[in-house]
């Protein structure tokens, strides 16, 4: 993670001779390095300044600007339990719950006398695109003659439009998919009338596509518990709605049409009752004359 930084003040006015310069020292093994780096690390105290601050220049136009660089390493959420087994949600397998941590150990030196400086975070804003960036400054301590420092951790998630954006589209996938089932169990079950724009292949490759816009890779919170049992279910509902045609036609006239009174006797209906229609206009009305019964 890079972060820019920019020096805004000084207790010092800029105007006065006594002013000197400052040293800011970050802590290397919180910093991302690359591979290739020469030299060994350890946890002895930096010695070279990640910064040099001159307040006296801050007034001359052709200094440079008070701008610097660092790029931080990434670590999963510190887990003090007791039997700490870390069950991290540092991970795009989380997605989009994912949490990661960084931390700022840094502190300041008189460049001249190497007395301590004071140090303080006076904003912070994130610019990742979808990604929310919160601070948490632990706070400063001072021992006899060692520097005051800042520690501060800052915490990367995902945004609130993207969580709701994925929680949206997992819901969608589930409606569709119980309506996709429900036709076909209307079909091919009970023996409705289907209607030919039913296409189940179709709203397949929908749902791959929709899932392949909202990025990463295979997540539990997301695809384990939305794209892919849905998946299953709408393969199951292609192949059996597909295959009906190899036997019948389901959209032809002589099914009964789908209407709510039909399915109500459909699920109220015995299943050992048989099904008796009758063609009103071909059935022959029978007449009766009556004819009085006279004495002899």
């Amino acid at each position: 993670m890079v972060l820019d930084w920019t020096v805004v003040g000084d207790s010092c006015d800029s105007e006065s001779s006594e002013c000197t310069g400052v040293n800011i020292y970050f802590d290397t093994n919180l910093l991302h390095s690359d591979a290739s780096t020469n030299g060994a690390s350890g946890n002895n105290r930096p010695v070279d300044p990640i910064f040099v601050w001159n307040v006296t220049a801050y007034d001359d136009f052709l200094s440079n600007i008070p701008t610097f660089q660092t790029e931080l390493a990434v670590f999963p959420p510190y887990d003090w339990t007791k039997h700490s087994v870390r069950h991290t949600r540092s991970s795009q397998v989380y997605y989009p719950f994912d949490r990661y941590l960084a931390e700022i150990f840094g502190f300041a030196e008189d460049a001249s006398t190497n007395d301590t400086v004071s140090l303080s975070l006076n904003s912070a804003s994130g610019l990742a695109v979808g990604l929310k960036i919160s601070t948490e400054v632990d706070g400063s301590s001072s021992q006899d003659g060692d520097p005051e420092v800042i520690d501060v951790v800052v915490t990367l998630q995902r945004g609130t439009l993207v969580i709701w954006y994925c929680l949206v589209i997992t819901i969608t996938f589930w409606f569709i998919t119980l309506m996709i089932c429900l036709v076909m169990i209307m079909t091919v079950g009970f023996g409705f009338q289907q209607r030919n724009e039913i296409v189940t292949d179709l709203v397949i490759y929908w749902v791959l596509n929709v899932r392949y816009s909202v990025g990463s890779q295979l997540t539990p919170d997301t695809d384990f518990v939305g794209v892919l049992p849905c998946l299953v279910l709408l393969s199951i509902s292609a192949v059996t709605m597909v295959g009906i045609y190899v036997f019948t036609d389901p959209s032809k006239d002589s099914r009964e049409k789908l209407t709510w009174h039909a399915l109500v006797n459909a699920l109220r209906r015995p299943r050992d009752v048989p099904i008796e229609t009758f063609d009103m206009k071909n059935t022959a009305q029978e007449s009766y004359r009556m004819v009085p019964l006279s004495r002899d």
